[in-house]
């Protein structure tokens, strides 16, 4: 039950939550893929020993933001460059070095049954906040939506993800930082994270976001081939994270076609094993995971095993099991401003998919 004041949001429509399934790269069958056959097949030995280079480098450096459990450090510190911050970095990446991986911690939480609702079931959770209490922030939030939209103002209409954001600083935007985490003490956000996680969740870090018609970064996929339309499960991803949580607080009223947050249902349950997870999530990092034809051709030249993506959404066809599952079970999150979406970042997701209007959130990282 969500606190006084606050209400837990449930699906307009009945979903089924996914089975629990397990990954492996055949679910993905790029051998029979139009745009990747014929590169799977002839790569030639340059392609080969380029893509293995890349993806080398990209796992060398993921193995070490794991280790010291790179997004669980706040931006602030990871982006001061000076002598102080570089200690205070390296103070951080030693304490999650020495406390190490949770999964341990949030298995052990959930096999005690805590209660962490829909979000251990589910792998989402949505509540709306009072009013009131949503105007306070939207007048908080005010100066960094205007910076936002001047920046992008500045774009040649052509934007790729990055550019629909902003990066909030907890030392410049204190006030801003404390009224949400304020509101996701009230909601019982931090309560729900917390126990799903199996250890205190704080903010990490607060990214206002605007998406419109202009953006591109979901449209433009596999731009050598004309396609009449976009596959059922376009930019369908899981994040290339640490295994954090995100919450996303909608700034602005969010219907079918103003780009919902949108959720399969129970796939946070898919059984993957850390290896997989690692190749996709370095793919996912070094460009090999785009489809323009270069990224694709290098993908293709890797071994079979090494062929994984965590942003796969645009690579299945609709007649896939994967895609049949991914279908039934996705939750277009269509509400009113006010609402706050707390989801596992391992789940299978997408947003920002703007076809009409504008769509104004702040993504939060809580961890």
């Amino acid at each position: 039950m969500a606190p006084s004041g606050y209400l837990n949001v449930e699906p307009d429509r009945a979903i089924t939550p996914v089975r629990a399934m397990d990954w492996s790269p055949e679910l993905v069958a790029y051998d029979q893929h139009a745009a990747y056959q014929d590169l799977v097949r002839k790569p030639s030995l340059g392609t080969r020993l380029q893509a293995l280079g890349i993806f080398g480098l990209s796992m060398g450096k993921l193995l070490f933001k794991r280790l010291i459990r790179y997004e669980f450090i706040p931006h602030d510190i990871r982006a001061d460059r000076s002598l102080g911050g570089r200690l205070r970095f390296a103070g951080a990446a030693l304490r999650n070095t020495v406390r190490g991986d949770d999964r341990a911690q949030r298995a052990s939480a959930a096999a005690k049954g805590a209660p962490s609702g829909r979000l251990a079931e589910h792998g989402i959770h949505v509540v709306t906040m009072p009013m009131d209490r949503f105007e306070e922030l939207e007048a908080i939030a005010k100066p960094e939506f205007d910076r936002l939209v001047a920046r992008r103002g500045q774009s040649n209409g052509q934007r790729n993800f990055e550019e629909s954001r902003a990066q909030a600083s907890r030392v410049d935007q204190k006030d801003l930082f404390n009224a949400i985490e304020a509101t996701l003490r009230e909601a019982g956000v931090f309560d729900v994270a917390s126990a799903y996680l199996g250890r205190k969740a704080g903010l990490i870090d607060v990214n206002p976001q605007i998406n419109d018609t202009s953006d591109t970064f979901w449209r433009d996929i596999f731009p050598d081939a004309e396609l009449a339309t976009l596959p059922p499960t376009a930019y369908c991803h899981r994040d290339a994270s640490g295994g954090d949580l995100k919450a996303i607080f909608y700034m602005s009223d969010v219907g079918e076609r103003t780009g919902p947050f949108s959720y399969v249902v129970g796939s946070n349950r898919m059984k993957i094993s850390r290896l997989d997870d690692l190749i996709c999530e370095a793919n996912d990092s070094n460009g090999l995971a785009g489809t323009d034809p270069a990224a694709r051709a290098r993908f293709a030249a890797l071994p079979k095993k090494l062929r994984q993506k965590g942003a796969f959404g645009n690579d299945l066809t609709p007649d896939s099991p994967l895609g049949r599952e991914i279908g039934g079970g996705l939750w277009k999150v269509t509400a009113g401003k006010g609402s706050i979406v707390l989801f596992d970042t391992k789940g299978i997701h997408r947003g920002g998919m703007v076809e009409d209007g504008e769509r104004r959130v702040i993504t939060c990282v809580v961890g």
